[in-house]
């Protein structure tokens, strides 16, 4: 696991691109961890990480402050509003489909699904 943690933290490094997108679903495919374990670890090392991340950012001046604005806008609310109608489909487990897991799908399924086998 920590040798794909410096794999995935390499590839993060070169471009920039989220780990969730990347770590999550190695852990799940690879190292057959629970997605909602997976998901979860993977939101508090980033709680951990991007700090660091933001800080050196700020200090190179690369942060567009107006364009951060204008993200929270529109992330932050629709976070919570995902996050919100994930819980409400209790009982009915969302397909992951790469390395995303569909709130709208799991909601509108009329039968529970069950995760794929291996």
């Amino acid at each position: 696991m920590i040798g794909a943690g410096v794999i995935v933290g390499f590839v993060i490094g070169l471009t920039g691109m989220g780990g969730g997108a990347l770590m999550t679903p190695v852990l799940v495919i690879v190292f057959g961890v629970n997605p909602a374990t997976a998901v979860s670890s993977d939101v508090i090392a980033s709680l951990i990480m991007k700090p660091f991340g933001g800080i050196v950012h700020v200090r190179r001046g690369t942060v567009n402050w107006r364009l951060v604005l204008w993200l929270c806008v529109g992330s932050v609310p629709t976070a919570f509003l995902g996050a919100t109608s994930s819980t409400a489909c209790s009982g009915v487990r969302a397909r992951v489909t790469g390395s995303r897991t569909s709130s709208a799908e799991c909601c509108s399924s009329p039968r529970p699904r069950s995760w794929p086998s291996r």
